[in-house]
């Protein structure tokens, strides 16, 4: 079987021989009754669920976290992860420490940089262990935990905050992998405890499992331990724990019967409505003294006041609005709620509104009343409006709730609560129960390092104009009449200008394309730049260099829809191109008996400058930028790159002017001429 998020589930089972099947029945024939008077290990089965390890990441936002999903079966009584970290052996790795955080029902809301949040939030952190991982050592921590929820599980993993260095991705760094496994054991054989009907048990050695289903609009559950002895002690060593955890917070209570009364009982008010309650009850003898008890479960059930079929009905007569909500008003004062009639003949205990689901869009969901419904408060009936969020799009995001009231109803002495809780509402509130809340968000709050719109503005200037200078490598180009190369330069020169201009927070922002077609060309120019420098500094043949200008700038194109930030995608180009460079000055070394260039000159004021500038700006591009420099370093990187092209590009031929008219015909009309291409153009 398979669950979601590529979990794998491997359950204990006998062997398949045909003994396995002999074995079981024998099993079986020894099993105890559904009574509960006694247990055996047998009822208890162990489920292995397993996922794929993933390469964790050091922390600069949530999208750095690595998120596991697993599902807890029901009737799980106890859950063990299993977390495994490895890390590449044969790589230079250091110490590091690894947070992996735990949540049920939703994706954990982390926050390793110490952010804020938005006022009137409520946080609550999630459960989080942490562990040292050494290169000496095995990487596995083991976290153990009774009585899980039975449903979604969330582990999130990630390496602490990172150095704010911009990885160049390619180079050899540190592979750490994450992952965590789920051991489950559940009971298969879990006895139900109906409302109002006594269950006797017998405590020996192992526990009892039992289970109670609560039912909706239950105010309130009282479990009572009647006739308990022992053979051993005068008092009654029972403990219940009844409930299930949900890390960071649970819902459990824990029921602790000594001394030697003979019950004890309870009270849990506002259970988890439309689930099954678990109940355990274990020993607090030892292993071979016998407990025997009778426990009994009583629900307290109310009637809830449906307020959208008052108001059908009101519509279906045709009144108009303000009439219907003055009837509506009218009919559900507090006095008509108290009055006893109808299902049950209990009292009315609340205020029920429907609430209408709206999908604004893909990730944006809005709850209100349906429309017409005024939502009235009342001192001594809550009003209660379920918001459904049990859809697998609800999974994690932030809840956010506004609340307006009519002015001229509600006078200055007048204070009006508001809660929001899982499960169940709070129907009574007091000094012991009071109104918290498993609800918190991320938002974009926290301007304690964010940039002034000055400060934005800068830093667009200084990305977009420091590609103004290739204008100095397209005048040499120009003038030595390179216009292929040329026309390379301008073109990274326009699309780095507006990529820059595109790729910025805030408000100084202008994208004249899409961001990713703009990042696209920009990684392309930039290969293409640097391929066309080095091909025209190795002097070849003007066809074969053209053609290579060409198979090149295919290369490339592919290396790069292939994985655009992979820096051997244009290192690779790079480097067989500087290979064809090196063997063609080799090449004329040999042949004419002398170092290639041949002026000194031409080393010392023009290829030495070139190689320090590209130098400089590589080591500055590779190991220096960083998150909060980058506007500066990479301003940098554009004019020593651009700078080092202008000194690198080659001389003009001296054989001939270039594109000199040779002859000159009438009307107007000239053939001109180029010596080293053997180009003809009428002009």
């Amino acid at each position: 079987m398979r669950w979601a998020g590529a979990g794998t589930r491997v359950a204990e089972r006998a062997a398949t021989t045909v003994v396995g099947p002999l074995l079981l029945l024998l099993l079986a024939q020894h099993l105890p009754s559904a009574g509960g008077y006694g247990r055996s290990e047998a009822r208890l089965v162990s489920e292995h669920f397993s996922q794929a390890p993933q390469k964790l990441s050091f922390y600069s936002w949530y999208g750095n976290a690595r998120l596991f999903h697993f599902r807890v079966p029901p009737d799980t009584v106890l859950l063990r992860w299993l977390l495994h970290v490895s890390w590449d052996r044969d790589s230079t790795c250091t110490d590091a420490e690894i947070t992996v955080h735990f949540r049920y029902g939703a994706p954990p809301v982390i926050n390793p940089l110490g952010t804020s949040f938005p006022d009137d939030t409520m946080v609550q952190p999630s459960f989080h262990v942490r562990a040292l991982l050494s290169t000496m050592l095995l990487g596995n921590t083991t976290v153990n935990m009774s009585h899980p929820a039975p449903g979604d599980w969330f582990v999130v993993a990630h390496l602490p905050p990172s150095s704010q260095k911009i990885e160049v991705k390619g180079f050899p760094s540190c592979v750490y992998s994450f992952q965590p496994d789920m051991l489950v054991t559940r009971v298969v054989e879990v006895t139900i405890l109906e409302p109002d009907v006594p269950l006797p048990q017998i405590l020996v050695a192992h526990p009892s499992y039992l289970k109670i289903f609560v039912p909706e609009y239950t105010q309130e559950l009282r479990l009572e331990i009647q006739g308990c002895v022992s053979n051993m002690s005068l008092g009654c060593p029972v403990r219940l724990t009844v409930g299930v955890a949900t890390l960071p917070s649970n819902f459990q209570k824990v029921l602790t019967c000594t001394g030697s009364i003979l019950s004890c009982r309870l009270l849990l008010p506002s259970p988890p409505w439309g689930q099954w309650l678990q109940v355990i009850a274990e020993s607090l003898e030892g292993p071979h003294v016998s407990v025997a008890f009778s426990a009994e479960a009583a629900l307290t059930v109310c009637r809830p006041w449906s307020m959208t079929f008052q108001h059908l009905v009101q519509n279906s007569t045709n009144q108009s609005y303000d009439a219907s909500a003055n009837q509506l008003s009218q009919s559900s004062a507090p006095q008509d709620l108290s009055r006893n009639g109808g299902m049950g003949g209990g009292p009315f205990c609340l205020l029920s509104y429907s609430v209408m689901r709206e999908d604004i869009d893909v990730l944006s969901v809005r709850f209100q009343p349906l429309d017409g419904v005024l939502v009235l408060v009342h001192s001594d009936k809550p009003s209660v409006m379920r918001l459904r969020l049990d859809t697998g799009m609800d999974s994690g995001g932030s809840l956010t709730i506004t609340l307006k009231s009519n002015k001229t109803e509600v006078t200055n002495d007048i204070l009006v609560l508001a809660c929001v809780n899982a499960a169940s509402p709070f129907l009574n509130f007091s000094a012991s129960l009071n109104c918290t809340t498993g609800w918190r968000g991320w938002s974009c709050t926290d301007n304690s390092t964010a940039q002034t719109v000055a400060q934005q503005r800068v830093a667009t200037l200084l990305l977009t104009l420091s590609n103004l200078m290739f204008l100095a490598p397209i005048a040499v180009c120009v003038h030595r009449a390179f216009l292929v190369e040329a026309s390379v330069y301008l073109y990274t020169m326009f699309i780095s200008t507006f990529y820059h201009a595109c790729d910025q927070p805030g408000e100084a922002v202008l994208c004249i394309l899409s961001y990713d077609t703009l990042q696209y060309c920009d990684f392309l120019g930039s290969g293409v730049s640097t391929w066309v420098t080095i091909l025209s500094m190795a002097r070849l043949k003007t066809v074969l260099k053209h053609v290579l200008f060409l198979l090149g700038t295919l290369v490339l194109a592919m290396s790069l829809h292939l994985n655009r930030i992979g820096i051997w995608n244009i290192m690779g180009p790079c480097l067989f191109a500087f290979v064809i460079m090196t063997s063609m000055w080799v090449y004329r070394c040999r042949h004419r008996h002398q170092c290639y260039p041949t002026s000194w000159q031409r080393w010392a004021f023009y290829l030495l400058p070139g190689i320090a500038m590209a130098s400089m700006g590589i080591t500055i591009y590779v190991f220096l930028t960083t998150n909060d420099n980058y506007y500066y370093t990479h301003s940098i990187w554009h004019v020593l790159l651009a700078g080092s092209v202008a000194f690198l590009l080659p001389p003009r031929d001296k054989q001939a002017e270039p594109w000199s008219c040779s002859q000159k015909l009438p009307c107007h009309y000239q053939i001109c001429k180029n010596d080293r291409d053997e180009l003809y153009t009428v002009t």
